[in-house]
């Protein structure tokens, strides 16, 4: 997993439209309700980023605004799915005498930073100090880079350097390539990471000394953290096409494409900047962001309701505008268990409840057929599938049975099942915590309804997303509606699924725990045969299957509202669009 997909994994929110209650926006939160000029193009964001500093951040929309200022090494052709050129070349794959493997990259000879200065292997050096400074608040993205040892520049050449490995990892050119890469004299213009060597930081024991010693580590993960330094224009500053050169609080952000940028004059999508703003509107309410269509004030609408999105497509004034496009995604939804919660801490009850929910009528009347089954963490997609698991069927009989396996009956007759737990009569009835949008809602209340015919009560809570997602990681919850993403590279679960990797560290907030299963997740992640490694997978699969960590639903098809006045080209990969390369008509 790299630090693309790793924003993914949290795109919760952004999976299910904007909500459905909230204040009415003024019309200068929308901007003018005439059609915009061509120079400009409107962005529906259904929330607040948390920062523009992509290291520090896991929240999708944030990244949405921060790949275009901020550049990685490499990108992910959006059809092919290859890797491609950005900053740097893609990688020559060599063996490193002193044993593991070297990815040699050389930067763009035109790639400049807002200042003039070169982009050189010394920005990378630092770029992956920042990263891997125990003290600084990147900590789900340092596990995808554990397998570095050093970064080595070519002696005769500022812009080319090798990136030195001390293991095999499936995914190391893809982790290396999705490398944010900062500015050395913007981020740490008293160089207080400069004599600290990388070794010193890739060096797990090393680096845990390191934090309780050195002043100076500490002192930059202070600045680092700092949120200014994520919504401060003049503090933000990356190689990309455009500088961010407003932020107003709760209503939207507006980016300038940079008359200095290094590739202004290139043309891959990738690479170039059209339109001279980007405004990344900031509407919680999909009322308002719906009406903000009909008025013409938006050109760009990433994942509407489903509902909505079958309804609007088929309005002839919206169609004169605006097209609805679909296309498969690489994510999906859940409803996510706490497995630390006694209440829900035997699998039997988890599956009990998974028996509770028909999916298949779900995803025909919420979703309208816009989605697929899932029965686990892998997509059908991957090779790796393992096409040998059934479907979780809807069975009240198998819910209530597995119920009274587990100790669960109804024993004073209030409707409610109950259990003596720890010297103490427990009843079956908890929180299920939903986002505060339509499809999210119906989906909590449609399994509350379900659970509710087996004698366990359930009471959907609606929380913010930032909300809710302080709550997961507070490990505060019995049950969420949850989403996870991915990228159709090979999936690497340690981030998500291994032991240790519970917040801050990573993103385990069920507490799934499973030791075959880390052993499973550390070979993976070494092992270059891909027959091998496809076994493992489909045991990884068996193991999640019986566990149930979560009630798996569906993945649903993305869904993109954009202006008839651009043309584009769409991609699985999320937001489906490139904002900088949108050419009008």
């Amino acid at each position: 997993m790299t630090l693309r997909v790793l924003t993914l994994t949290t795109a919760l929110y952004g999976l299910f439209g904007c909500t459905g209650s909230g204040p009415e926006r003024s019309e200068s939160t929308l901007g003018s309700t005439a059609a915009a000029p061509a120079t400009e193009v409107r962005i529906c964001i259904k929330a607040e980023p948390v920062g523009i500093n992509p290291i520090l951040s896991v929240q999708n929309i944030s990244r949405y605004v921060s790949e275009q200022v901020f550049q990685t090494l490499n990108e992910q052709d959006p059809l092919t799915f290859e890797l491609i050129p950005l900053l740097a070349s893609t990688p020559i794959i060599e063996s490193n005498p002193e044993g593991g493997t070297a990815y040699r990259y050389t930067i763009d000879s035109l790639a400049t930073w807002p200042n003039g200065t070169a982009v050189t292997a010394a920005d990378v050096v630092f770029s992956l100090k920042a990263l891997m400074n125990p003290l600084v608040a990147s900590g789900p993205y340092r596990p995808y880079y554990e397998m570095v040892r050093d970064v080595v520049p070519a002696p005769d050449d500022p812009r080319t350097f090798r990136v030195v490995t001390q293991r095999s990892y499936i995914l190391a050119a893809q982790a290396i390539g999705d490398l944010y890469i900062y500015p050395e004299y913007a981020y740490d213009p008293e160089g207080l990471l400069r004599d600290i060597p990388l070794p010193a930081l890739t060096d797990p024991g090393s680096a845990e000394r390191l934090a309780q010693e050195n002043v100076k580590l500490r002192q930059f993960a202070a600045a680092f953290n700092d949120p200014a330094l994520g919504y401060e224009p003049e503090r933000i500053v990356g190689s990309g096409p455009y500088r961010l050169l407003e932020w107003v609080d709760g209503q939207y952000l507006r980016l300038q494409r940079r008359d200095d940028y290094w590739a202004g004059d290139r043309e891959a999508a990738h690479l170039t900047a059209v339109p001279d703003e980007l405004r990344y509107v900031i509407i919680p309410d999909h009322t308002t962001a719906i009406n903000a269509l009909r008025d013409l004030s938006l050109d760009v609408m990433i994942d509407m309701p489903v509902e909505e999105f079958q309804q609007l497509r088929d309005d002839p004034y919206l169609t004169q505008y605006y097209d609805f496009v679909n296309i498969p995604g690489f994510k999906y939804a859940s409803i996510l268990f706490n497995q630390d919660d006694p209440l829900v801490a035997d699998s039997r009850v988890r599956r009990a409840l998974a028996h509770t929910v028909d999916v298949d009528q779900l995803i025909e009347q919420l979703l309208l057929g816009l989605a697929r089954r899932v029965v686990g963490p892998v997509l059908p997609n991957k090779s790796y599938y393992n096409s040998q698991l059934p479907f979780v069927d809807y069975d009240l009989d198998k819910a209530t049975r597995l119920l009274r396996e587990a100790g669960w009956v109804d024993t004073n007759g209030d409707g409610t099942v109950d259990k003596l737990i720890d010297g103490q009569r427990r009843e079956l009835s908890f929180q299920l915590l939903s986002y505060p949008t339509p499809d999210s809602e119906a989906v909590t209340l449609l399994v509350a309804e379900g659970a509710r015919k087996v004698g366990v009560e359930i009471q959907v809570v609606k929380r913010e997303p930032r909300s809710l997602l302080s709550t997961l990681d507070a490990g505060a919850f019995t049950a969420s509606f949850y989403g996870q993403g991915f990228e159709p590279t090979p999936d690497d679960f340690a981030q998500v699924w291994l032991s240790s990797s519970v917040p801050p560290i990573g993103t385990n907030r069920g507490n799934f725990e499973n030791a075959e299963a880390d052993r499973i997740i550390r070979q993976i992640a070494t092992l270059t045969d891909d027959t091998k490694r496809a076994a493992l997978y489909r045991r990884f699969q068996e193991i999640i299957y019986a566990n149930q960590p979560m009630i798996f639903l569906y993945s649903p098809y993305d869904r993109v509202v954009i202006s008839k006045r651009f043309n584009y080209t769409l991609s699985s990969i999320a937001p489906n669009i490139k904002f900088n390369a949108l050419q009008p008509k």
